[in-house]
């Protein structure tokens, strides 16, 4: 194998792949970026067994090269390693020469390596999925819905099943994701093909976001398989495993009934919040109670070693019942953020009981956070 490819192109090309190598890895050659070259572009792959990415250089994209074929061939490279190289070659071009024991000279300017490269047919296959799209949806949907929804899944192995996001594709799309103690969800007007639900790993779509950040409006074909799902764009496949399990009902978590709302501005609360996270606590994680009381709403947050803060929440507006609960800091501040609105409103039940997050303009995004007990 032969090629001359841009050097910028290869990075990102690189870039992408390598997200799908793991630290530690089960089988060595894992580790490694497969190179396939041919007349139809060059294809970089790299897998970890729960997501693999292909990524396709064309030879020539709107009538400028981007590469050329000197010599077909593959060979599997050492993937963070060969990313690393690049990166820091001093040309504009970069060459890649594999010989037949797979010794591999990547050059630049007058910069060359000499690298011990793997036979291309020892790298494992991965899942190959065919067939019609089951939705579409642009790179910004993905975006949008990764930032509002996957910061919710829980952090542990222990309920797996909750590291994912679930997808119902039903009168549109249905985006969850919960640990338990908080929930996201987003509803997007999207069609599919028919109704299916899915659970995919939330850090495969935050890896794929990453991807596509700056291309919002390529289109990705998600097309779903028994265990895997794959996310297709004009020169990216994605593949991921698909969690197995039937994913909490949690349409009836959401109240819909309310005797306390408060709409505040989003900046206020979050900065009030960064105050009141100030002062260090025991507590694994740390909470502030608020209290709804003669038209106002004070936030307070007390350590017998520090001392106590206080904040009066300003330009808000209040209506309904007093009321007093206790919520952690990091769960409400992170929902918050996943608004793009400038004003929030809180709508709440009972000092034991779920209170949600809307805005105004978005009724599609709705974020529950469970209150924590105090005795």
């Amino acid at each position: 194998m032969k090629i001359s490819i841009q050097k910028d192109v290869f990075i990102k090309a690189m870039s992408d792949v390598t997200k799908a190598i793991s630290g530690k890895v089960s089988i060595p050659i894992l580790s490694g970026v497969k190179i396939t070259a041919s007349t139809e572009g060059i294809f970089l792959i790299c897998s970890n067994g729960n997501i693999s990415i292909e990524r396709t250089i064309f030879l020539e994209q709107g009538g400028e090269e981007l590469a050329s074929l000197l010599k077909d061939g593959s060979v599997v490279l050492n993937g963070n390693f060969l990313y690393e190289v690049v990166k820091k070659l001093p040309g504009k071009d970069i060459l890649i020469e594999v010989d037949k024991n797979n010794v591999t000279k990547v050059s630049s300017g007058k910069s060359k390596f000499s690298l011990n490269g793997m036979p291309a047919e020892e790298y494992p296959n991965f899942p190959k999925i065919e067939g019609e799209a089951d939705v579409v949806l642009s790179s910004a949907d993905l975006s949008l819905l990764v930032k509002q929804t996957a910061f919710a899944v829980a952090d542990s192995d222990a309920r797996p099943l909750l590291t994912g996001v679930n997808l119902l594709l039903k009168d549109g799309l249905n985006v969850v994701s919960t640990d338990s103690h908080r929930l996201a969800r987003k509803q997007m007007k999207i069609s599919s093909k028919e109704d299916r639900q899915v659970t995919v790993p939330a850090n495969a779509l935050v890896e794929l976001s990453k991807i596509l950040e700056n291309e919002p409006e390529e289109k990705i074909e998600v097309i779903l398989a028994d265990n895997q799902a794959l996310f297709k764009t004009n020169n990216i496949l994605f593949y991921s495993r698909l969690l197995e399990g039937n994913y909490p009902d949690t349409s009836k978590l959401i109240p819909s009934s309310f005797t306390t709302s408060l709409n505040i501005k989003v900046k206020t609360l979050l900065a009030a919040l960064d105050r009141c996270s100030l002062i260090e606590t025991n507590a694994k994680d740390k909470v502030v109670t608020m209290e709804v009381k003669d038209n106002k709403a004070i936030l307070t947050v007390s350590s017998p070693e520090i001392g106590n803060i206080e904040e009066v929440l300003e330009d808000i507006e209040i209506a309904g019942e007093d009321i007093k609960l206790t919520f952690s800091i990091k769960f409400t501040k992170a929902a918050l953020k996943a608004f793009m609105s400038e004003k929030v409103k809180f709508e709440l039940t009972g000092p034991q009981r779920p209170f949600i997050i809307t805005a105004e303009n978005d009724p599609s995004l709705v974020q529950l956070i469970l209150p924590v007990r105090t005795y």
